[in-house]
């Protein structure tokens, strides 16, 4: 009997801690920026690009994804990462990320180009043809 109080115990303290975890994070989502690189030679990586978001928003249970370009903020959610592609502005200036996107307001920002930019602070993600 003693046994079988311990597991069922043990059980109950599990699913306890699951269901307090999901509880907080779903309350407490972890915010990302991803930025994609508006240069003019975009729409040559874009179904690529298209592809990395479908994987990378499947994997973040528990975050908000926010979207912008190298140039300016679209906002929150999949409505804007539509607007990721619609215009192409000329040479990105990786040195303007930081002061445009500052790291305290994120907790994790991710760069998407092709033009292999380096850009401290940021998980930077290249594609090629």
């Amino acid at each position: 009997m003693g046994k079988l109080l311990s597991i069922g115990l043990a059980v109950i303290l599990q699913l306890g801690g699951l269901v307090g975890a999901h509880l907080y994070y779903d309350a407490n989502p972890r915010d990302v920026l991803i930025v994609v690189d508006s240069s003019y030679g975009l729409s040559g990586y874009q179904s690529q690009i298209e592809d990395w978001l479908d994987d990378f928003s499947r994997s973040q249970r528990y975050s908000e994804l926010h979207f912008a370009t190298d140039k300016s903020y679209l906002g929150k959610g999949d409505a804007n990462r539509d607007k990721l592609f619609r215009v192409s502005f000329g040479k990105m200036d990786a040195s303007l990320l930081n002061q445009n996107y500052p790291d305290k307001q994120y907790d994790e920002r991710v760069l998407l180009t092709f033009t292999g930019a380096d850009a401290s602070g940021w998980e930077v993600v290249s594609f090629s043809q």
